[in-house]
């Protein structure tokens, strides 16, 4: 099985969205050790929206000034420790401003699709060359922002503009239409990678992209319950290290809560206690590909301690590889 570890490096979208230090470069370091200590890489899936915003405030204002320093060495430290790092694009950005205080977030236009055509090729053209210019590597691989790629036929010709060859954004039976959020993968080839172009979810065997899907598990509700409790009576371990809130979800904790809820494999938080369980189903199912997903902002001590058992346990038998390791 070849295991991709996978971590969407960004702030909270909400109020407030966080410290850089506690939502990105503490729990990122702490990431890197592991990494050091078990000898694998990962992907780090940069949010350019945010890296774009703090070029355009740093020399206002020196609280972004530093907050640019911080991000822009931590990105050239993964680059030189053979992390890879591809483009997540969180297209709100675009309306956000900093008050010299704090990032004044506005996500009514949350996706792709909420831009005019132009503004789409401009805006996945622009992040993918901000992005090489921090990184120095070529920038071929595409995560959207909350999952938010649909309808592909208004991106597609900023994927052919800009060079990316794959994408990993769907997770298999993922569905959320509510608030800002439109995301619908019911029907998605039962399979760990395929070809597409128009239609991220129809699999074309000539198709100009790859998909890459992340894997997906379903959690009970009583798993919902575990985590939302284990959260209030062992913060210590339990608590995520990032110091902000996400943007709303409408009706999504109600709904964990009472019927459970197919998501992305993940190792933020105690969705950590299923990897062995998804790589079951991955194996069962006859994949050669497992992406699992996770986010600095939202780890636990007790993720990462689990994280590195995970990676031990099956870093002899299994690949853990980067998209940079592909030949596409």
């Amino acid at each position: 099985m070849q295991i991709f570890l996978t971590y969407d490096y960004e702030l909270f979208f909400g109020k407030p969205t966080g410290t850089v230090e506690k939502c990105i470069i503490d729990p990122t370091n702490l990431i890197r050790d592991i990494a050091k200590r078990t000898g694998i890489k990962i992907v780090f899936f940069i949010d350019v929206g945010y890296l774009k915003q703090l070029v355009a405030f740093k020399d206002q204002y020196p609280k972004v000034s530093q907050e640019y320093q911080l991000i822009s060495q931590q990105i050239k430290d993964l680059v030189n420790e053979g992390h890879d790092c591809q483009l997540h694009i969180h297209p709100h950005w675009e309306d956000c401003i900093h008050d010299g205080s704090d990032w004044v977030m506005k996500t009514d236009r949350y996706k792709l699709d909420d831009f005019s055509d132009e503004e789409i090729d401009r805006i996945v053209i622009e992040y993918r060359d901000i992005l090489f210019q921090h990184t120095g590597k070529k920038v071929f691989a595409y995560r959207a922002g909350g999952w938010c790629l649909q309808p592909f036929d208004r991106v597609r010709s900023a994927f052919y503009k800009a060079d990316i060859q794959l994408d990993s954004t769907v997770f298999p039976n993922g569905k959320f239409t509510e608030g800002n959020y439109y995301y619908d993968f019911r029907g998605c080839p039962d399979k760990g990678k395929w070809k597409f172009t128009n239609d991220l979810i129809q699999e074309e065997k000539e198709g100009s992209f790859w998909e890459y899907p992340i894997s997906n598990y379903y959690y009970s509700p009583l798993f919902f319950w575990r985590l939302f409790a284990l959260g209030r009576l062992k913060p210590e371990q339990h608590k995520p290290m990032g110091d902000g809130y996400p943007m709303p979800s409408p009706g999504l904790r109600s709904s964990m809560l009472t019927q459970g809820k197919n998501l992305s494999a993940s190792v933020d938080g105690f969705f950590v206690t299923k990897l062995h369980k998804v790589l079951k189903n991955n194996e069962e199912k006859g994949y050669n590909e497992m992406v699992v997903l996770g986010h600095p902002k939202a780890t636990t001590k007790f993720a990462l301690k689990k994280l590195e058992h995970f990676i031990v346990r099956h870093k002899n038998k299994h690949q853990f590889l980067t998209f940079a390791d592909l030949e596409l």
